[in-house]
């Protein structure tokens, strides 16, 4: 049986830079998903930055979110730049991995001869609700979702200039004996949206890698996320290249938990000036928390200095509630 059952990636046309009118991209700095109410387990989270002062936020978790045994909302917050610039273009792009028990996949994307400098995150889906393998067992319905372990990405440009593509989407047993045996054959989806930029004349780098033992003492334990404040300087855009967020048995187990809150985020400043941090989490805090967890976290984070006076940055930082499913959330929704 295939474990990468297919990859599929479409490129749309190139923005051109340097014209008297240059269209806008947009560059995404991250995002957080927080349960109003209890962790659930994870069938579908989606988050996509667009280019018009909105985004696509989406979740979905087990039976106790989605009304069939409890309902549950969540608390977004997804955070973008939207450049026009004569000095830039770039190509977007779209990967869709599908990722076995094993946890990984990955793929190389040829971006057709687009010079591209940097290639960077702006979003991603993960779905279990899809076709699975023969022996995936009929009494669990995968569209319930699973424990998780945790889950992350990674785009990069090779030495051929092409788009290489890396996901993660890791589950662990917990209190469910049905859940249990799916998982540990089951297939999830995991979609992948980027954008290359070509005309980069700067860029620095950091690199996050941070650890905590998560608090247990329930109900709903007092858990933080992780924070490091950033080293950049001066007006530009921050972006994301790669990001993992690990979730795994404090006592060295292989269980996964349900999930309460998650992302990864820098928000921009409004003047477009460096953002002051970069936090992280993934967070099991609820009424009732079944496993001692740790969370490891690990991102690649970007940023490109630009000068304000003659390149336009409008910067987005979307919060709000919205129910489950999936919703175009603005700075005028507020769901």
């Amino acid at each position: 049986m295939k474990r990468l059952l297919y990859v599929t990636a479409l490129c749309c046309s190139c923005i051109k830079g340097g014209a008297e009118e240059p269209t806008p991209f947009t560059v995404w700095s991250g995002w957080n998903h927080t349960w109003e109410m209890l962790s659930h387990r994870v069938s579908l989270i989606r988050v996509k930055a667009t280019s018009d002062s909105t985004a696509e936020s989406g979740i979905l978790g087990g039976d106790w979110s989605t009304g069939a045994t409890w309902s549950d909302s969540v608390g977004y917050r997804i955070h973008s730049q939207t450049i026009s610039s004569h000095q830039l273009s770039a190509q977007q792009g779209e990967t869709i991995l599908t990722i076995g028990p094993e946890g990984t996949a990955s793929t190389m994307v040829d971006i057709d001869g687009f010079d591209a400098d940097l290639v960077l995150l702006s979003g991603f889906e993960i779905t279990t609700d899809i076709e699975q393998p023969d022996e995936y067992p009929s009494d669990y319905d995968p569209a319930l979702g699973y424990t998780s372990r945790g889950f992350g990405m990674s785009v990069s440009l090779n030495p051929n200039g092409n788009v290489d593509v890396q996901g993660s989407v890791r589950w662990g047993p917990r209190d469910r004996d049905d859940m249990n045996a799916a998982l540990a054959v089951a297939e999830s989806q995991l979609t992948i949206w980027w954008t290359a930029i070509s005309g980069i004349e700067e860029e620095h780098g950091f690199h996050m890698v941070k650890g905590q033992e998560l608090a247990h003492d329930p109900p709903y334990s007092e858990q933080n996320g992780l924070r490091e404040d950033l080293p950049w300087s001066g007006t530009g855009i921050a972006g994301i290249s790669n990001f993992d967020l690990r979730l795994y048995d404090t006592d060295g187990g292989d269980g996964g938990d349900y999930l309460r809150s998650f992302g990864i985020e820098m928000v921009p400043s409004p003047d477009a000036s460096v953002p002051n941090s970069i936090s992280a989490e993934i967070l099991t805090s609820s009424a009732l928390e079944l496993g001692t967890m740790s969370m490891n976290i690990e991102a690649q984070t970007v940023w490109i200095p630009l000068e304000t006076s003659i390149n336009s940055i409008a910067v987005d930082s979307l919060e709000g509630i919205h129910d489950i499913g999936v919703h175009t959330v603005s700075d005028i929704s507020g769901s």
